[in-house]
């Protein structure tokens, strides 16, 4: 069910007991939910997972001599996984590979091993580093390279405009929705900090929910919970070690 802005600002000045008081504007209460829908958008992500709200995005690696790189997407908030392109149509999953990160003190070791970029249905030796808002691509790409990214947008905001859009909707994501409870209760403490007035009530009640959520939202798969990762699946063997050299395997990272 879609949530409207004044819906949301209403049920927060009945809460507080500001109906008929414009002591805080409802651009100000605007801008504490935005602050609150973060808050509990990180809570969420991070006492599960960003599969709550994943997405992803096709990104097309230019190589750039020793240093491969691509610009991220412009909403991105975590990054939940990469894939490489092989050949062939992008719209076939059977032409992906999995990715694995490096660690950033690792971003010469394949210039110094003096490694070039392989992958096939079965191995790759390419792996990433997220720096800033860019993704970092180690060995150097002979060639352009087609990469999936798995992530987690930034918060939905509302936006503050004049006039105030009353009927801009919550988010039309189930889970923010199910916990609208928990901005409602933020938002109420905001207020009646502003004022000076007592926020006890809220402070218990915002304690209370913050211990719920990261009980319930843990995992949403109660029949079947997360396991740790299958690295013999196919697709998802790596050259963990960058073992290839001038194409011929001269390493201790394979793993098979």
């Amino acid at each position: 069910m879609a949530i409207t802005l004044g819906s949301i600002i209403d049920q927060i000045r009945n809460r507080c007991d500001l109906i008929h008081s414009e002591f805080i504007t409802d651009d100000e209460i605007t801008t504490y939910v935005n602050y609150s829908i973060g808050e509990l958008y990180g809570l969420l992500v991070n006492s599960f997972g960003g599969t709550y709200f994943g997405t992803s995005a096709d990104l097309d690696v230019v190589s750039a001599g020793t240093e491969t790189t691509q610009i991220l997407p412009d909403n991105l908030y975590k990054v939940l996984g990469v894939d490489l392109y092989l050949s062939g149509p992008v719209s076939n999953p059977n032409n992906r590979i999995v990715l694995s990160p490096f660690n950033f003190n690792e971003r010469n070791r394949a210039n110094a091993l003096n490694l070039y970029g392989y992958a096939t249905q079965w191995a790759t030796n390419y792996r990433y580093n997220i720096f800033n808002q860019k993704l970092l691509i180690q060995p150097p790409a002979s060639g352009p390279l087609q990469l999936k990214v798995w992530y987690v947008p930034q918060a939905p905001t509302f936006l503050i405009a004049v006039p105030l859009d009353y009927t801009q909707t919550f988010t039309n994501n189930a889970t923010l929705n199910g916990w609208l409870e928990y901005v409602i209760v933020d938002v109420s403490i905001k207020c009646k900090t502003k004022e000076e007035t007592d926020a006890s009530t809220f402070i218990r009640a915002k304690a209370l929910l913050t211990e719920r959520i990261q009980n319930e939202a843990q995992n949403r798969d109660i029949g079947s919970p997360a396991v740790v990762s299958d690295i013999y699946a196919p697709g998802t063997v790596t050259d963990s070690g960058w073992g290839w050299t001038n194409g011929n395997y001269g390493g201790s990272g394979w793993t098979y």
